[in-house]
């Protein structure tokens, strides 16, 4: 196309004279090949068949878009609808959304909340889902009705003794001190100790007892043992007055960090249960968290993480996350099947980023994402800031669903995570509406814009309107509720 400028006087003249000063228009479309449709109406995605030069260009119709989309899907699975064809579902494929691992990321106010609760509403009408559901800001308790269960973290227990021994370590023990290898050596040998010897555990009848296996143990008496070790005198040689014991003082730190975790009421959930304090617990423990208590089934939980504070919540997110992995594990080694977990991390860049202090959140995260395929159990990543979360996860999902996002770094970020054929795509992501996304992965047969549906109940996401609250008549405000309900941590019905 030849390009040239035009001034006012020359359009003006040639109005008058009927002069053309534009020799040739033409117009391009830019297309990618996503690929083949056969004669009898399948679609395989890719082709090796390239259209030549002037080759003609045909319209698809609905019925084809249909079949094209049908046929791509596993099931019935619909996220809503084609934005440019309203009456077009936009079906995809739910195990490659989920087994693929996915991520659903946008800028808040674009409709992440609604998406998440569309989707999981969906997935509670197959009769046997298992979702876990990590809410940081309780927005999930009543969009999923009689399908959910909603555990407050602040209720919920998860205790020590669940954790390995590395997790353990990481909770106890400082490495950047000098006492530290000592710390860890006999704290390794007190644990294994702990666990052999608790009389409960021998009555299980295992082979063998290791510092990673989840059995009860009585951590008082670790504590205990510490305390002799720190401050042990032993008889000199010669018979005559005392000496420090070999390991005198060097677990002084160890005590107080201990005491200090012990102390904290922020921590009784992992280090004073009072329903799972046995061995023989974990079976109801696992029931709950998984939805599968006897005679109350339930397809969705959600952790509501909101009473928790921040340096709690990493270690409960990280136990929680490892422990239902090591199940799927092996469940698929006992049954030879697997027991399919849903797992959407709602606010991940918070607790799962590459900068985050708390690493173990991460990695409990990062080893789902890598490994989990393998056994059933699926990772969907929830972020307004793409930039901040880990790069790991990110770079193991199959799938990317896309809200609005405007800010250019999460822009150019999500843009590097995309095959180079479709990374233009992310130059429309600053014009989508509210509750519209892109969907982008192996789940669909190519990058599709979509009208999510609208959840039914929809979860508690919405912004404060200022002008509507300021506009209602003068009440007096609860001071003394808000007050009582912050110190207890939990709001009295």
């Amino acid at each position: 196309m030849r390009e040239a400028s035009i001034g006012a006087s020359e359009v003006k003249s040639a109005a008058v004279d009927g002069d053309f000063l534009i020799e040739q228009v033409t117009r391009q479309l830019v297309t990618i090949p996503v690929g083949t449709l056969g004669a009898d109406g399948s679609f395989e995605r890719g082709t090796n068949i390239l259209p030549t030069v002037n080759a003609p260009v045909f319209a698809v119709l609905p019925k084809t878009i249909n079949q094209v989309y049908t046929s791509f899907a596993e099931g019935d699975f619909s996220l809503g609808q084609l934005s440019l064809l309203p009456d077009q579902e936009a079906k995809m494929n739910l195990d490659a959304f989920l087994g693929r691992h996915a991520a659903i990321l946008g800028q808040t106010g674009g409709g992440k909340s609604w998406t998440v609760a569309s989707i999981l509403q969906k997935i509670a009408a197959f009769p046997q889902s298992t979702v876990l559901l990590l809410d940081l800001h309780g927005e999930y308790s009543k969009a999923f009705g009689d399908n959910a269960e909603v555990i407050s973290a602040a209720d919920i227990e998860m205790p020590y003794w669940l954790m390995n021994a590395e997790e353990l370590l990481g909770l106890m023990i400082d490495r950047a001190e000098s006492s530290a290898p000592n710390q860890n050596a006999k704290f390794k040998e007190l644990l294994q100790a702990a666990k052999e010897n608790h009389p409960e555990n021998v009555a299980l009848g295992l082979e063998k007892i290791t510092i990673d296996t989840p059995v009860y143990f009585d951590l008082d008496s670790i504590i205990q043992e510490f305390k002799r070790l720190d401050t042990e005198m032993q008889p000199k040689a010669a018979g005559s007055g005392l000496k420090q014991g070999p390991l005198y003082g060097q677990f002084t730190r160890l005590l107080m960090r201990l005491e200090s975790r012990l102390n904290d009421r922020r921590y009784d959930l992992i280090f004073k249960p009072k329903t799972y304090n046995t061995s023989g617990s974990m079976d109801d423990l696992f029931r709950k968290v998984l939805g599968e208590e006897p005679s109350n089934r339930k397809k969705i939980v959600v952790l509501d993480l909101s009473p928790v504070p921040f340096d709690v919540r990493g270690s409960l997110i990280s136990l929680t996350l490892r422990c239902l992995f090591d199940f799927s594990y092996w469940h698929s080694r006992v049954n030879g099947e697997r027991y399919p977990i849903a797992i959407f991390a709602d606010e991940a860049h918070i607790y799962l980023s590459d900068a985050s202090s708390d690493q173990a959140p991460r990695e409990s995260a990062e080893r789902i994402a890598k490994e989990g395929r393998k056994y059933g159990i699926s990772l969907t990543v929830i972020s307004q800031r793409p930039r901040e979360m880990s790069s790991t996860i990110l770079s193991q999902c199959g799938s990317f669903l896309c809200l609005r996002i405007s800010n250019p770094d999460d822009q150019a970020y999500v843009r590097n995570l995309l095959p180079d054929s479709i990374r233009g795509i992310t130059s429309m992501f600053s014009s989508l509406r509210r509750g519209e996304a892109i969907l982008i992965g192996d789940s669909m047969m190519m990058p599709t814009r979509i009208k999510v549906d609208r959840p039914d109940p929809t979860p508690n996401s919405n912004d404060a309107s200022f002008v509507k609250l300021w506009s209602n008549d003068p009440s007096d405000l609860d001071v003394a509720a808000v007050l009582d309900a912050w110190r207890n941590q939990k709001v009295v019905e």
